[in-house]
Parts: structure tokens; C-alpha cells; sequence
């Protein structure tokens, strides 16, 4: 295990992790070899890091903490496939990090974790497969399906592009300093015939989960220029039964409605 120095940001929401035999799992689970580019988000100390490093044939790792990022770039200046950005992921333009065939493996802070996963499956161009290390609850959220009491809007987004497939779960004892909850790894891999994602169905899903208890007749009713009669009718288009909840409706349910909004202008 690795020593506390320097200590973690809270601000930034980093825990370290100091387990080497979570990390091989988890590039196991990536299925990195020679051939592939990897981007990894918020290398922190490192030890993701390094494996990846001994495995990618060219690696990019983005990290927010100016201090990190300079040790980084010391300890990896002579590896030419090896390069440290410093930066914040949430202002880089993602399409240019993420090239068509690479792959992305991350220990995600907590705080921005669900941003960051909604923005690369939203990418025209995926990453070939994504392994992210979450808190636990986003992870179920992430994996959940239509019926199942985790099943979110963020499911509904990143299951119209991505299949998503449960990894394994991360006690706390295994970061430094220790989170309050657990964490699991899981993996993302595009689809082959994904569902357009834009911002009429975003707002579609996010309107329907905004009151997840309700009734899709009494949710709805809050997208724009929207009232009972017309809602009723194109819902009947749409073949959506209005007395449902948003949790029971498919990635597929959310685009049908989507189209038939769009068509009525």
C-alpha cells in the first residue's frame, strides 16, 4: 500500500486508491493491451496510472490537482506514450481526448462522476469501452433496467448508447482517506444500434423523473406548450400509457414520444 503523501482535496473529491490487486482488476476488466489508447480521468497519486502505463500502447491521464499533475509529469517524463494534461475534465473538449477505437479506465471523483459519464456516452464518436470505478449508488443507477427501483434518468440516457455490465464492488477500506460508502467498478460498451440522444429526448426523460412518483399524464405536463388534451394525443401516437410511472418506460418508449414531439412542432 501506498503512503499518504500528499494528502487528498476534499474540495476535489479525491480518495485515493491504495489496493494493486483492485487495481489489476480493474484493467483486467478494460482488457488493455499494446494496441489501445486509454484515456484515464483523475489519476490522483498515480497507481492506476502506472498499470496502465505498462500495458497502453499510448496513454492520456487527466488530472485537475496542479500538484499531482506536476509529480505526474516528472514520474512518466521518459515515457514517450505517456501524457499528463493538466486540467479540468469538465473543460475539455472530450471528442478530441477520446478517439475513435480508445478507451477510457477511471477512478471518478465522486462529485462529478455521473457529469462526466453522461457527456462520453454522449459522444458521436464512443470510446470502444469504458471502465469507471463509482460510488456505488450511481453504480446501480447505471446498471439498472425499466422496472427497477434505481432505474433513473441517468439509466435511461447512458442505456440508449451503452450497454452497461457490473464489475465488482470496492469496500472503503481499500482508499485513503476512507469514503463513507462503497464503490464498484462496472463497464460500458456502445451499442451497436444506439438510440439518438439529443436535447428534446433529454429533456423528455428529465421531465418525466423530475416527479418519478407521478404519473406520466401529471409529469409531462410540465415539457413546453404542454396541456392534458395535447398531451393525450400524442401520447396515443407515441403508444405510451400515460398511467404509468417514468420507471417502467424503455430507453426506446422515451425516443417514440421524443419523435412524435418533435414531428408536431
Amino acid at each position: 500500500m501506498e503512503d499518504l503523501k500528499p494528502r487528498a482535496k476534499k474540495s476535489l473529491g479525491q480518495n485515493f486508491l491504495i489496493n494493486q490487486g483492485v487495481i489489476e482488476r480493474i484493467v483486467r476488466l478494460a482488457e488493455v493491451g499494446s494496441d489501445d489508447t486509454v484515456l484515464e480521468i483523475g489519476p490522483g497519486r498515480g497507481i492506476l496510472t502506472r498499470a496502465l502505463a505498462a500495458r497502453a500502447g499510448r496513454l492520456i491521464a487527466v488530472e485537475k490537482d496542479d500538484r499531482l499533475a506536476a509529480e505526474l509529469k516528472a514520474e512518466f517524463a521518459d515515457y514517450a506514450h505517456v501524457t499528463i494534461r493538466p486540467a479540468d475534465i469538465l473543460d475539455c473538449e472530450l471528442g478530441e481526448l477520446v478517439p475513435p477505437g480508445s478507451k477510457v479506465v477511471a477512478n471518478l471523483p465522486y462529485n462529478i462522476s455521473t457529469v462526466v459519464i453522461a457527456r462520453l456516452c454522449a459522444l458521436a464518436n464512443p470510446a470502444a469501452a469504458m471502465v469507471f470505478m463509482v460510488q456505488k449508488e450511481v453504480a446501480e443507477r447505471l446498471i439498472a433496467r425499466p422496472g427497477d427501483p434505481d432505474y433513473s434518468s441517468l439509466s435511461v440516457l447512458v442505456a440508449a448508447t451503452h450497454a452497461a455490465k457490473p464489475g465488482f464492488l470496492v469496500g472503503p477500506e481499500n482508499f485513503r482517506p476512507r469514503p463513507r460508502v462503497d464503490s464498484m467498478v462496472i463497464r460500458l460498451t456502445p451499442l451497436a444500434a444506439p438510440i439518438a440522444v439529443d436535447e428534446t429526448f433529454r429533456r423528455v426523460v428529465q421531465t418525466a423523473f423530475n416527479q418519478r412518483r407521478k404519473m406520466l399524464r401529471k409529469s409531462w405536463l410540465n415539457l413546453p406548450a404542454m396541456d392534458k388534451e395535447r398531451l393525450e394525443h400524442l401520447a396515443a401516437q407515441a403508444r405510451i400509457d400515460l398511467s404509468l410511472r417514468p420507471e417502467r418506460l424503455t430507453p426506446e418508449d422515451f425516443r417514440r414520444m421524443t419523435d412524435v414531439l418533435l414531428a408536431a412542432g
